[in-house]
């Protein structure tokens, strides 16, 4: 309403001096008629509207959840062609007979608040899909399910590439390890 009020004023003034100086008609009633349009222009504000922030998963310091002496361990690098068919995977990945006591005894003996192995689920961290030592106690660690959702994904994006020629192995597993492996020390 006070801009409404100005701009009256303002327009008001105008058109008095038009009418001081000798201004034709013309001005004074394109005046008016501009006067007369500020004074009817409803004045209405805009909700403000705040921007929500992205849905987050917490998943902590991936570093945080590894055995107390990390490390990936490698397997020798596969032949492409049998590290793409979909029976590697199946064949190199090991049971949870192999990895249930091993993550049993990261959960009990790593940072880990909570200690149930129901509530975690062991992988790798080289995955099988890309190399990694299935069994290898060094190369597996206790995971949430949101952070091995968000892992596979990567490794699916990075088996897809190695498969189709566009990334080269070492450099997939190189990926991995930059983001999940563990935090360099200060």
């Amino acid at each position: 309403m006070t801009v409404a009020l100005g701009l009256t004023m303002i327009a008001a003034g105008a058109c008095s001096a038009a009418g001081n100086h000798g201004a034709s008609a013309a001005s004074s009633t394109t005046s008016t008629t501009v006067q007369s349009a500020v004074e009817l222009a409803p004045m209405t504000t805009a909700p403000a509207v705040t921007a929500l922030p992205p849905p987050m998963v917490d998943l902590g310091d991936p570093a945080a959840y590894r055995a107390p002496v990390p490390g990936a361990v490698a397997v020798p690098a596969p032949a492409i062609a049998d590290l793409c068919a979909g029976s590697y995977v199946r064949k190199s990945t090991p049971g949870p007979s192999v990895t249930d006591p091993i993550k049993a005894a990261q959960l009990a003996h790593g940072p880990y608040g909570d200690k149930d192995p129901s509530h975690w689920l062991e992988d790798q961290l080289i995955p099988v899909e890309l190399g990694g030592a299935g069994s290898d106690p060094r190369n597996l660690w206790p995971q949430t399910q949101d952070m091995w959702a968000l892992k596979n994904r990567e490794e699916n994006r990075l088996r897809t590439s190695v498969c189709h020629g566009e990334t080269a192995l070492a450099a997939a597993q190189a990926e991995i390890l930059r983001d999940w492996g563990p935090l360099p020390k200060p």
